[in-house]
């Protein structure tokens, strides 16, 4: 029975930055917590590549919020309405839930910077479903083309966007074509894959040696890696870049950034990315924190910080703190690096000081970072199982799908 005395703490989001807010939370008796979520589950979004790729099965990346945090008090619904005066958030179910102190972790969306064609043609991949529909497309196209129902150009696969999502992502479907070649032999010479980034390299964010090693390897798998190329429009079928090129698939992934829903922008002032601006106690209000992907956090006075798991982490637990009086100082994030796979065997790896990890330990180190941050240990042991007999064997992986 919670205790009426308690102070009332509603989190809406169950990513990584309200997990890690509502967790901490739940620790103190003087605090009722009430998490909010539209699903049952936290998704471990860096691994969503690999569901859409057939790598892994969407349960290994999706772990129920309720043995998460035991006793929590979860509902699962959609926010449509925040009253910010009136102390309370309206489900879309109608239910009307009241809070003392609230926080705002409802993460990100794919941005398509309102490219005509982008959101009607492009595949997605911020949720199960998106990665889902990936995997259904990828596969599906096989077995349509050895059939004769549709062309085999339609095998030819586009992702825009050459960050660490759109290189992980090409580099799994480079590899999964690898696969496939052995099971469709009569119409693999017809795949491929081409990474269009709109800048003069890959991974911006790391530096220019890691961004060449990067495409190196991409180059190895196959990757036709395009450069200082944005898309200018899409259609069904057709990429159209602003350097005139014209880039034909069957499957278009769209991996060219984030952005917060544009519908929360009413709450405060607000970003280009839809992010509110908070200040260096990660407010919104006395009694509204804002955090993870949704929060316009200052790194510098010129620079926001990155919408990563590692920042959501870190802003989730300060926030914790600050509503149980344990900190009182502003929200300072420790840059742990950064990291991407490219392939078996290849990954780059950076971390402060300097430090820079190319190939086989750089994706030793990728594996065990992923590994330790999933929640739950059969979904750990799980995923080292799939990855060691993907590793052995070069399947693609878990097929199957799971129907919520």
């Amino acid at each position: 029975m919670t205790d009426v005395s308690a102070v009332r703490v509603v989190v809406v989001g169950a990513g990584f930055a309200g997990l890690a807010c509502a967790r901490a939370l739940s620790r103190d008796p003087q605090v009722a917590v009430t998490l909010i979520d539209k699903h049952p589950y936290q998704l471990f979004s860096p691994l969503l590549y690999q569901v859409a790729t057939g790598g892994l099965p969407e349960d290994d990346i999706a772990y129920p919020v309720r043995a998460a945090i035991p006793g929590i008090h979860f509902i699962r619904g959609e926010v449509v309405r925040i009253d910010l005066s009136g102390t309370s958030v309206r489900l879309s179910s109608g239910q009307e839930v009241e809070w003392d102190k609230l926080v705002l972790a409802m993460g990100s969306v794919g941005n398509s910077f309102k490219i005509p064609g982008v959101d009607e043609n492009a595949l997605q991949m911020k949720d199960i479903y998106q990665a889902r529909a990936i995997k259904h497309r990828l596969l599906g196209t096989y077995e349509r083309v050895q059939e004769g129902e549709q062309a085999r150009e339609d095998l030819q696969v586009v992702v825009v966007g050459g960050g660490p999502t759109g290189v992980e992502v090409a580099g799994a479907i480079a590899e999964l074509q690898k696969q496939m070649a052995h099971e469709f032999p009569q119409i693999a010479q017809y795949a491929s894959v081409t990474l269009v980034e709109a800048g003069p390299r890959l991974l911006p964010s790391f530096s220019p040696k890691s961004s060449e090693r990067a495409g190196r390897a991409l180059s190895k798998l196959g990757v036709e890696v395009v450069l200082d190329s944005a898309v200018d429009r899409m259609y069904p079928t057709d990429s159209h870049l602003k350097t005139g090129r014209i880039l034909s698939a069957g499957t278009t992934i769209w991996a060219a950034g984030v952005a917060a829903e544009e519908r929360w922008r009413v709450l405060g002032d607000a970003d280009r990315l839809n992010r509110l601006k908070v200040d260096e106690c990660l407010r919104l209000t006395d009694n509204v924190w804002v955090v993870g992907d949704m929060a316009h956090t200052q790194a510098t006075s010129e620079q926001a910080l990155p919408m990563v798991a590692s920042v959501a982490l870190q802003q989730g637990r300060y926030v914790a703190s600050s509503i149980l009086g344990d900190s009182d100082q502003p929200f300072r994030y420790k840059d742990k690096g950064q990291m991407a796979t490219i392939g078996r065997r290849m990954a780059v790896v950076e971390v402060p000081g300097g430090l820079r990890m190319h190939g086989t330990f750089a994706w030793l180190a990728w594996l065990a970072l992923h590994v330790a941050y999933l929640a739950g240990g059969r979904n750990r042991v799980s995923v080292i199982a799939d990855w060691f007999w993907n590793y052995l064997a070069w399947g693609s992986g878990p097929r199957r799908t799971i129907i919520e």
